[in-house]
């Protein structure tokens, strides 16, 4: 039980990743908020939890708007007492083209989710660590993060970001016990994962040709690198991106 008495907090809580990390933090002891914009799942994802007699509870949030956010954090507060932990894996990839093909509104939309969805998180949640004497923020960005590929300029753009910011935001709250890192997932079968292999002309050969591993990765590959990240076993790794990608950028 590495997380006993902490509240965590999982953005995109609903499906693949941040669902599966929301139940493994659970399982270690932590009392987690789901969140995300869909209700039905989300709370299922919380039910989920609780059947496991666990501690979690659903409130529904677009994290790209600072209200929302703020709301968040609070009824958390309320609920649990404090904000320990923050998964920042809320996140949306619409598959737009190059800068010259996607529409302002899908622009403005991937990077609103992307990146400004962990600002606000972040922005309402440290102090509510600093209250608690430290705490823990996982932000997700992407093999994106360090590479580029064709036909994805906004998610390319955001996941980029995601990565300077955790390290601007690691070097900002490291001497207040708040560690902040980045998980780098590869092609996991996640709605994002889905809707890329979707897009390929020959898709069980993009899958194979994914990493060294030659397979796409499974929600529960991650989570445990979540709880780790969450974990005191992880107090001495600070603005670093942790990979989780079968071998992507090994390559």
């Amino acid at each position: 039980m590495k997380l006993e008495g902490k509240t965590a907090i999982v953005t995109g809580g609903a499906s693949g990743i941040g669902r599966a990390a929301a139940i493994a933090l659970a399982a270690e002891g932590a009392s987690v908020t789901v969140t995300d914009m869909s209700v039905e799942a989300g709370e299922a994802t919380a039910q989920t939890i609780r059947d496991a007699d666990g501690r979690a509870v659903f409130v529904r949030c677009d994290v790209s708007q600072e209200d929302q956010a703020k709301a968040l954090v609070e009824a958390t507060v309320a609920e649990f007492g404090g904000v320990h932990v923050l998964f920042n894996n809320a996140g949306v990839n619409v598959m737009e083209g190059s800068v010259v093909d996607l529409s302002i509104e899908d622009w403005r939309r991937t990077l609103s989710v992307n990146l400004d969805g962990i600002f606000f998180c972040s922005r309402f949640a440290i102090p509510e660590m600093r209250k608690a004497g430290g705490g823990r923020i996982i932000n997700t960005a992407s093999p994106g993060s360090f590479k580029g590929w064709q036909g994805n300029a906004a998610y390319l753009a955001s996941k980029g970001a995601v990565m300077s910011l955790t390290r601007a935001m690691a070097m900002d709250h490291a001497k207040e016990n708040i560690i902040v890192n980045a998980l780098v997932p590869g092609l996991i079968l996640t709605g994002i994962g889905h809707n890329f292999l979707d897009a390929q002309p020959d898709p069980d050969a993009a899958a194979q040709g994914a990493n060294a591993l030659g397979r796409v990765g499974q929600p529960d590959d991650v989570a445990p690198l979540v709880v780790y990240l969450a974990s005191e076993e992880a107090r001495f790794s600070v603005g670093a991106p942790f990979y989780v990608d079968g071998g992507e950028l090994a390559g």
